[in-house]
């Protein structure tokens, strides 16, 4: 049971975890609605990968894999972010296109 606590320790690689569903989404891989299939498959692979690392490289110091998987997290966060935020405003543009004083421009759309 000691594998099962130190996996739920591992804040950061939860984190990833949920991004990578996140991203999944965006991109269309994840499904509406299959959201805790892939949260408990990648779960199951990561406890795997922990075991296995546990059995042929016990040395291996998992607060740092666990701090740099947060840190990829937290940049994937705002990379999504900022992929919203793009695509946000792309659909706002064109929804007050042609708009007297909003969405006013020296263009063909005009």
């Amino acid at each position: 049971m000691e594998i099962v606590t130190e996996f739920t320790a591992l804040i950061g690689v939860a984190a990833l975890i949920a991004l990578l569903i996140n991203a999944g989404k965006v991109v269309g891989l994840v499904k509406d609605g299959t959201a805790q299939t892939w949260s408990a498959a990648l779960n199951l692979i990561g406890m795997i990968a922990l075991l296995l690392l546990k059995v042929f490289k016990p040395d291996l110091n998992l607060i740092a894999i666990d701090t740099t998987a947060g840190q990829i997290a937290a940049a994937g966060v705002v990379i999504l972010g900022l992929i919203s935020q793009l695509g946000i405003s792309k659909l706002t543009n064109t929804f007050v296109r042609g708009i007297p004083v909003i969405g006013a421009a020296n263009t063909k759309y005009k």
